[in-house]
């Protein structure tokens, strides 16, 4: 891998020639100027507007392969709205709209694999150690196979490692090259800390918050995680930092139960699946969640005019209800629902509903029923899916609160988060609710191990039909009730 401005003279020299060879072809094809030097005038331009618009693309740091291909064909199509500008105002050199087309669809090819091949690693890996827990620091530095560039941690001391031990099992004194580089002098003479500045011969190059910054700047490849809980602010943190700069995470294995596992490293480590699915798997997904959604609301417009007026006619309060819920990684987002239950249904609590256990829940209004029954109720959540914070299918995302009660149970909940939730799902097909987290868990790990986009069709197929049978047996039951009423009466 090419490091900073070897890789961004090498991402920017590439652009340029791959734009003015596209530019030039493209204008000959499209037959638009009439002389050789105008198709290289024209090729200069879009070369001069491409480079420029894909400034961003140069600055040398871990990508992922998806982050590569939104944030190129994002910048290209800026480029080809330019150039098309340039020709509707009649610019002179200004390219035809057909020659910039071309070029936007070529470049939008190759360059994405011109940074995939400056990034190629030719050199040693490159580590870092994110921690909260010294001796699990130290575990994981002489487990790795190569040296790591350092580690991240809060302010660690002797007390701190002598804490970490069971009682009887403290060492003495420190090793040597666990020993302190300077004191707190802010404390009494006899009462200093000594500070830990290097451990197993690995120096510490700051606190937690400057793991972005140290992934950027020292070209990191892969960060181990040393702490002493999988807690899902910190740890899970972490791990989305990862995922978001695209660059590998391993977990000591005292943290194995806590994650999807890949493979282990060494005797102390474990990979950690952060892209459970390749790249293209996930552009596929992707675009099937874009269609399924926005086809969705235009059909449902009526629908959900009609939906909105009913539930404001019923009871008292707002249309739509918000809640929090956990995203990808443990992150959290705002999901929202038309509103089925009275406005302080959770007043005391979060809470699982009695009717996903069968039961009957006195906190449901009577338009709410008929909405939980044919999950009308859930229409809104389609403008989740468009902005990216769900899909159409995975693991239904949890509240916070529900989620810390799981996992209180000795659930391995959090595996479900490595990959982003879902409207419907295995576990949703079969009906198993929050009131089966094992079962569930078991489900929505199927799906994680069997995804592809002919199971998300199935998927979506089988839960279409359920509503449809859902909605035919209300009716039926609405219709025979009606008739025993008027037989009654008469």
């Amino acid at each position: 891998m090419l490091l900073r401005w070897g890789y961004r003279g090498a991402a920017a020299t590439g652009t340029l020639l791959l734009a003015l060879a596209t530019g030039f072809v493209a204008s000959i094809l499209t037959g638009a100027p009439t002389t050789l030097g105008e198709s290289l005038l024209v090729a200069a331009l879009v070369s001069g507007v491409v480079s420029i618009a894909l400034t961003p693309l140069y600055v040398s740091r871990p990508r992922s392969v998806a982050t590569v291909l939104s944030e190129t064909w994002r910048q290209i199509g800026i480029a080809c709205l330019v150039l098309i500008a340039l020709a509707v105002a009649s610019v002179p050199t200004a390219p035809a709209v057909s020659t910039a087309l071309v070029s936007g669809t070529v470049l939008a090819l190759t360059l994405p694999a011109w940074y995939g091949l400056c990034r190629r690693r030719d050199r040693p890996e490159r580590v870092l150690i994110v921690g909260d827990e010294p001796t699990l620091i130290k575990s994981s530095i002489l487990s790795l196979p190569v040296s790591p560039l350092g580690f991240l941690s809060p302010v660690l001391t002797e007390r701190s490692i002598e804490m970490s031990y069971p009682d009887d099992s403290a060492p003495d004194r420190l090793p040597d090259d666990e020993q302190t580089l300077r004191t707190d002098g802010g404390l009494p003479a006899n009462e200093r800390i000594n500070r830990l500045e290097l451990i197993a011969g690995t120096e510490r190059l700051g606190g937690l918050s400057r793991l972005e910054r140290a992934v950027r700047e020292r070209d990191v490849d892969t960060v181990v995680l040393a702490f002493a809980h999988g807690d899902r602010e910190e740890c899970f943190g972490v791990l989305r930092t990862c995922r978001e700069q695209g660059v590998d995470a391993l977990v000591h294995d005292s943290l194995g139960d806590r994650v999807l596992e890949n493979e282990r490293v060494g005797d102390a480590l474990v990979r950690v699946d952060l892209q459970p699915w390749p790249w293209y798997g996930r552009l596929a997904k992707r675009g099937f969640d874009l269609t399924f959604a926005t086809v969705g609301l235009l059909v449902l417009a009526p629908l959900i005019l009609l939906v909105a007026a009913a539930i404001k006619l019923d009871s008292s309060g707002p249309v739509l209800y918000n809640q929090t819920r956990t995203s990808t990684l443990g992150g959290t987002f705002t999901l929202s629902k038309f509103r089925s239950m009275v406005t302080d249904a959770e007043s005391d609590g979060a809470r699982l509903s009695e009717e996903d256990a069968g039961g009957v829940d006195p906190r449901v209004t009577g338009v709410g029923r008929v909405l939980r029954k044919t999950h009308i109720d859930e229409i809104p959540q389609l403008f989740s899916i468009l902005s990216g914070e769900m899909s159409v299918v995975g693991p239904r995302p949890e509240r916070p609160e529900i989620d810390r009660e799981i996992e209180a149970d000795g659930i391995d909940w959090s595996k479900r988060w490595f990959v982003k939730p879902g409207l419907t799902g295995i576990a949703q097909i079969n009906d198993v609710t929050g009131f089966e987290p094992a079962k569930k868990l078991e489900y929505d790990l199927e799906y994680v191990r069997r995804q592809s986009l002919r199971l998300d069709v199935t998927l979506v197929a089988y839960q279409i039909w359920s509503v449809t049978v859902d909605v035919v047996d209300l009716l039926s039951e609405r219709l025979t009730k009606g008739g025993d009423e008027d037989s009654s009466s008469s």
